[in-house]
């Protein structure tokens, strides 16, 4: 079937409406594309000085459970002025409540469409429509958000490296195995139920964080055990990966929060997962 495509620009005041690459124009654009039946909706921002002669890293960024795409927009504005990125905020499908969400899991609540198509096939929009690097392509996410990207690094080999928020790995099989070696960044406050694997739904039960990075640190082939790399009043910072390898495994615990991370909180992991992103790419496949 025919891949739909519609976009229309949404223009910030300060830049000019000069066309660049397809469809795609400086700063904001409102994109939607039909798949799975339903007619998808995000927020593609390139950034000031974009030039289609380069190559850009792009990082996907999913709103929590009810959030609108607009939020993880605005959180990602400061990494595409500061590093140069685009930024893609999709908005999750509405169950019969009306909470937005994402497909995280077989059978979830939320959403049973197809998300992970959906992403799949934005990153084939992108690829016409602007000029990106496919080996610089990152995602990250709030809660449900979280679960998702979780989601896409066991199901594609789109991404370089994930970066969860406020989330978890539901702990359901499979668990990660002969998945790629991607670098993975958990962010999740310590008194988060979701820290230790709690849920308060019904038939949702996930991994530990510490669990997670344990899985992940097998998949890659990792038997060193965890080292703090950063401890604070605030943070702790863990290495499930070894010193010398060419990928990142880390737990970045927000001592003493819930769900719910301070803005500045948010600011700071936000900050440092714009490093954490520039320092990884897609390596190739190991033969």
């Amino acid at each position: 079937m025919k891949l739909t495509l519609l976009a229309s620009l949404f223009l910030c005041p300060c830049l000019s409406a000069a066309t660049l690459a397809g469809d795609l124009k400086l700063g904001t654009n409102r994109v939607e594309l039909k798949h799975d039946g339903h007619l998808r909706k995000m927020l593609v921002r390139l950034p000031g000085d974009y030039d289609p002669a380069k190559k850009y890293p792009v990082v996907f960024g999913f709103h929590g459970a009810g959030g609108p795409m607009e939020g993880y927009h605005r959180q990602l504005e400061v990494l595409v002025k500061r590093l140069g990125i685009i930024s893609v905020s999709p908005q999750g499908i509405s169950n019969a409540r009306g909470t937005t969400g994402w497909n995280g899991f077989e059978g979830h609540r939320i959403s049973n469409t197809d998300d992970v198509g959906f992403v799949v096939k934005t990153v084939g929009y992108l690829t016409k429509c602007a000029s990106i690097d496919p080996s610089r392509i990152y995602a990250t996410g709030g809660s449900s958000g979280a679960i998702f990207c979780f989601r896409l690094a066991m199901e594609t080999d789109l991404f370089a490296a994930i970066a969860p928020m406020r989330g978890a790995m539901i702990n359901r099989p499979p668990v990660p195995k002969k998945r790629p070696k991607l670098s993975v960044l958990l962010v999740c406050g310590t008194d988060d139920p979701l820290f230790s694997g709690e849920s308060r739904v019904p038939g949702e039960v996930f991994y530990p964080a510490r669990t997670t990075m344990k899985l992940w640190a097998a998949n890659h082939g990792t038997v060193s055990p965890p080292a703090i790399r950063k401890h604070s009043e605030t943070v702790t910072l863990s290495r499930y990966s070894p010193t010398d390898a060419n990928y990142e495994l880390l737990l970045y615990a927000v001592n003493g929060s819930g769900h719910r991370l301070g803005r500045g909180q948010m600011s700071e992991a936000l900050s440092y997962m714009g490093k954490f992103f520039s320092r990884h790419s897609k390596s190739e496949p190991e033969k």
